[in-house]
């Protein structure tokens, strides 16, 4: 337990603010303090959720990750865990009618800034919304989403109301149309991943990435476009240990095509999108023999055999194409989410913030 942080969060009076919310539960910090805030993360969301497994891997992850051997993404602090029957001290800062719950103290990932939220808008969005969109208060909690692994295609002109720029989902052929480097980006994820799977030795099953300010000027990437920002991985409740045999490498692979549209995918039609997972191939294939090492023959093989099987997934069409997927915690379905593709969504949960983006943006593209 970080004493410091944990201190500030129990002793402090001013009420948090709820910055975003996912399957696990919702996330709170103070509104008046990004720079020096700490994330809260409450145990309010779907049944079978556990943000002990969450808190658990996340110290796993830390421990196993040195910055300079991997530039290319970064891990927030982890400043503690509190239980539900120890949450009493701090269940003050919340709005009325919240009770204690397990709580996840981490290092808040700072916001995008306002020039480039402005930017964002002004870029994809229809003039007569952007002033809503950029006077709404929760809008200021973005982080950006890059999905690698999807382009969008013009499919109806009409648009809703709002909009929520929380967990931005930011598509290949937009981050295409801001002149960003998306080769950059996977070789980012690539390296994340070969760290999950040989350092840190877990599936990355439903693990988030995000693109947002960098705590270390050295893992900064610039851009106009962005400001300088860099990739963050977080959300570790769903991940699981994997063991390093055939098993394990169906665990990764179900995992891996199961998560939302994050990596690039295999089986494209576009050159580009072809070049794009090849390249994410070779650098993880690359990350992964750096971290195994050249002595370690019975694991040096496994991270091809992963690529393989993930190829021949998709083409056998046992994942067919991007769907939201239930989530599965011990082998139990703990989501009652539908698919896009079936054009129907389930009930019984409150909709996070970046389910209710797809489901928004379903008005204004088709996702292929």
């Amino acid at each position: 337990m970080d004493n410091i942080h944990y201190n500030h969060a129990t002793i402090s009076t001013t009420p948090l603010h709820r910055i975003g919310a996912g399957f696990c539960g919702s996330v709170w910090s103070d509104v008046h303090a990004i720079a020096h805030s700490v994330a809260i993360k409450r145990e309010d969301g779907g049944r079978g959720r556990s943000l002990k497994n969450d808190s658990d891997v996340h110290q796993q992850l830390l421990a196993a990750y040195k910055p300079k051997n991997f530039l290319g993404f970064t891990i927030p602090k982890w400043h503690g865990y509190i239980a539900q029957d120890e949450a009493n001290e701090i269940v003050h800062r919340f709005p009325r009618g919240y009770s204690a719950c397990n709580l996840l103290l981490t290092e808040r990932i700072h916001p995008v800034p306002e020039t480039i939220r402005h930017h964002l808008v002004k870029r994809f969005f229809p003039r007569k919304l952007a002033h809503d969109i950029n006077a709404d208060p929760n809008n200021h909690d973005c982080l950006i989403r890059p999905y690698l692994g999807k382009r969008r295609r013009l499919y109806s002109k009409s648009v809703l109301s709002s909009y929520s720029l929380r967990n931005f989902p930011l598509h290949l052929d937009q981050i295409e149309e801001l002149g960003l480097d998306a080769f950059v980006y996977s070789h980012c994820m690539a390296q994340a991943l070969a760290f999950m799977h040989w350092s840190a030795k877990i599936d990355a099953n439903d693990v988030e990435f995000v693109l947002a300010p960098a705590n270390d000027p050295e893992l900064a990437v610039p851009s106009k476009a962005l400001g300088d920002h860099c990739m963050w991985i977080l959300d570790f409740d769903c991940c699981r240990s994997m063991t390093m045999d055939s098993q394990g490498l169906k665990q990764a692979a179900r995992a891996f095509l199961r998560n939302d549209p994050f990596y690039p995918r295999p089986g494209k039609e576009k050159m580009e999108d072809i070049r794009l997972w090849d390249w994410f191939k070779s650098s993880y294939l690359r990350a992964s023999s750096q971290i195994i090492g050249k002595h370690d023959a019975r694991r040096l093989s496994l991270p091809s055999q992963l690529m393989e099987l993930i190829e021949q997934m998709t083409l056998n069409k046992e994942h067919p194409g991007w769907i939201l997927n239930p989530k599965t915690v011990n082998g139990e379905n703990t989501e009652s989410q539908g698919t896009f593709e079936s054009g129907m969504m389930g009930s019984g949960h409150e909709l996070e913030d970046d389910l209710l983006n797809e489901e928004l943006y379903l008005e204004l593209y088709l996702l292929e």
